[in-house]
């Protein structure tokens, strides 16, 4: 596993992005990006401790905005009461040639355990770069409005970030 330098590193928000997707119909994917707010990676003696990851509920977006705007009401994410998407890892483990989180995911007040393997990390003195992704069933989360036939219930999240040392380190 590529490893970090000790310390904490901040996600770019502008530089980092979080997309879900989901089937539609059993055959079509439907993918809708978050913007990520804010987020951190703990290092201590090489090792990951700790990862958050935190996204605009409210600005979920396929492009077609009807469904957006159905997307965020109520029936799905409610991101007027619950504005905060996000992932939260205590841990990380060696898998292959990238490591895997594991953590929760939260979305609109509840939880559920996700699993996101990592790839693709580089690490300069500046900064460091990967991508993740993991499912979680949408059912667990509340967001259970339709019926599966219709919207899958499987979701996967995809995380493509970078991050930046803090000042203090």
């Amino acid at each position: 596993m590529t490893s970090f330098p000790d310390g904490t590193w901040t996600l770019d928000p502008s530089n980092t992005r979080l997309e879900v997707s989901v089937k539609n119909f059993g055959f079509r994917t439907v993918v809708g990006t978050l913007a990520v707010t804010s987020g951190s990676i703990e290092i201590s003696e090489g090792d990951v401790i700790g990862v958050t990851v935190s996204a605009d509920a409210s600005s979920y977006t396929t492009g077609n905005a009807k469904r957006d705007e159905h997307v965020h009401s109520a029936d799905f994410l409610d991101a007027e009461n619950h504005p905060v998407i996000g992932f939260t890892a205590k841990s990380a483990r060696s898998a292959g040639a990238g490591y895997q989180l594991d953590g929760t995911v939260q979305i609109k007040g509840n939880e559920s355990p996700l699993t996101l393997s990592v790839s693709g990390l580089g690490v300069t003195d500046d900064k460091a770069s990967f991508s993740a992704t993991g499912t979680a069933d949408r059912n667990e989360l509340g967001v259970d409005k339709m019926p599966a036939l219709m919207i899958g219930n499987e979701l996967t999240l995809a995380i493509s970030a970078t991050a930046r040392p803090s000042p203090n380190m």
